[in-house]
């Protein structure tokens, strides 16, 4: 297949259309006029606006699903063989592709611009997009969450620039056709596809792999703040000349400095190998490592002839992506946060960022905690003695509710979670969400919660039931305070409920 044929399908059928990649490009061909429809488990925050786009929108996957105007069908990675919508389209002899398959397809006809890495891709990607935004080249953009300024996970332009977020999960994000691409970081994840093995070698090797493939007309964007990225940069440095390094922390080719955050968001200036400056740039976000996401988007944005001021604008309009740190209510002063954060790395940079916002004291709270205190389980209010002592009223807090995400998951980087909430003074940690998974011998909820004692972290609570979380937070929190709600399943609901649900009580 190739793009105009695309373009000439009667209509296409996506397997997993709630995802936020998957309805991304779902979105992207209902702008080409393509017609669409899917399925999904369930119902979601995308459901009505895929609707409105004339979208039709099955729970549950069914044979009857696939109707007789179907041409094409594509599906997520995760989607089984014996899925009966995949049954269905074997037995019709319909075409079954890939959400990477429709990606590099779409990608084909443009400048590719990719984002990779372990973690702060869509981050990066919603910058990226704002910078060339700003900057007048109207790129597409097709992003794994929903960049705020757009309203959207993707938009269509006029330029010959596509800016998406890839994929390291089943190893697609080598088999999209880049002009630019750039690197965040590279730690062990999804090593259960079957294409790595279990292997973080061989997923190393993919990013290699990706790095050398950029043409030389483009460039790759690579943090040396990373250990695994500045190994290949080294090794390639001098056989690829358009290899770009950034860094918060060493000498590089552009370097963030006097990063600065305080309630209005991030400030930080940059510096050129060159000895050039940008300086006094704002950003409404927060975090250190958005100050080192955006340098990609500086990188891009001055490779591809945008001006300074340009740049400084696209970053000042970035505010954010949805469930990226983002604030979805408050109660009597106290910010609920919704974030996507499922693995220990993103959850504890995310947390820092978290407790800059309240520290007020020279030590974490949670290291002044009774070292007798036990993990706790909600039994009514008097179970919560305990967390409510004098230090914790007399200071602004971060209460951390984790919602682990894949058996798997935990089970491969069950020492790096326990180590994550060491910037939360209270962590509230729910059932593990499985993703469909089957459970792994030892991998519990509980064993998590011994875990995270263990690491030194003596305030942790077992949230035994989702409908108790307000009931348990009520009495811990005071103005200034702020809830962080962490994980990639269910988590999300609870953190959009929570408002009206303490305001109940």
């Amino acid at each position: 297949m190739n793009f105009s044929k695309l373009k000439q399908q009667s209509k296409v059928h996506f397997i997993g259309l709630g995802g936020i990649g998957m309805s991304a490009l779902a979105f992207i061909l209902r702008e080409w006029k393509i017609p669409v429809q899917g399925s999904d488990l369930a119902e979601n925050y995308l459901t009505p606006k895929l609707r409105e786009k004339d979208v039709d929108y099955f729970v549950g996957h069914d044979a009857k699903n696939i109707t007789k105007d179907v041409s094409l069908i594509v599906q997520t990675s995760i989607i089984k063989s014996e899925n009966p919508e995949i049954l269905e389209a074997q037995k019709r002899n319909i075409p079954v592709i890939t959400r990477a398959n429709l990606l590099a397809l779409i990608m084909s006809e443009y400048n590719g611009i990719t984002i990779a890495g372990t973690h702060g891709k869509t981050s990066t990607t919603g910058i990226v997009s704002l910078i060339l935004e700003i900057g007048g080249l109207d790129p597409t953009v097709i992003n794994g969450g929903v960049i705020h300024y757009f309203h959207s996970n993707s938009k269509v332009g006029k330029s010959k620039y596509l800016v998406a977020e890839s994929d390291e999960s089943d190893a697609s994000f080598v088999a999209l056709p880049s002009f630019i691409g750039a690197v965040t970081n590279i730690e062990p994840e999804h090593l259960e596809f079957s294409g790595y093995g279990g292997s973080f070698e061989k997923q190393k090797q993919c990013f290699e792999t990706y790095v050398r493939q950029i043409p030389e007309a483009g460039i790759c964007v690579l943090c040396l703040d990373d250990f695994e990225v500045e190994k290949i940069y080294e090794k390639l440095k001098n056989e690829k000349k358009n290899l770009i390094a950034y860094s918060v922390k060493k000498p590089a080719d552009l370097v963030a400095k006097n990063i600065a955050m305080d309630v209005n968001g991030l400030s930080f200036d940059v510096e050129f190998r060159d000895g050039k400056k940008i300086e006094n740039i704002h950003m409404p976000i927060y975090g250190e490592h958005n100050a080192s996401n955006a340098l990609i988007g500086i990188a891009i944005g001055k490779f591809l002839g945008i001006s300074d001021d340009k740049i400084k604008k696209g970053l000042a309009a970035f505010n954010g992506v949805k469930r990226r740190f983002t604030k979805v209510g408050e109660y009597e002063g106290v910010a609920i946060i919704d974030d996507y954060g499922h693995h220990p790395t993103e959850i504890s940079t995310t947390l820092k960022a978290a407790r800059k916002l309240v520290f007020k004291h020279k030590g974490h709270v949670a290291n002044q905690l009774s070292e007798k205190s036990e993990p706790l389980i909600y039994k009514g209010s008097s179970s919560l003695k305990m967390v409510r002592n004098g230090d914790l009223r007399q200071s602004h807090k971060v209460i951390c509710v984790f919602q682990p995400h894949k058996y798997s998951r935990v089970h491969d980087l069950f020492s790096e979670f326990c180590h994550a909430f060491l910037d939360a003074d209270i962590v509230i940690v729910s059932d593990i969400y499985s993703a469909g998974q089957k459970p792994i011998n030892g991998i519990t909820q509980d064993a998590m919660i011994a875990g995270i004692k263990n690491s030194g972290h003596k305030n942790v609570i077992k949230l035994a039931n989702e409908k108790d979380l307000a009931a348990i937070i009520k009495p811990l929190v005071k103005a200034g305070d702020i809830i962080f709600c962490t994980g990639a399943g269910t988590i999300t609901n609870w953190a959009a409920a929570l408002e009206q649900q303490l305001k109940n009580l």
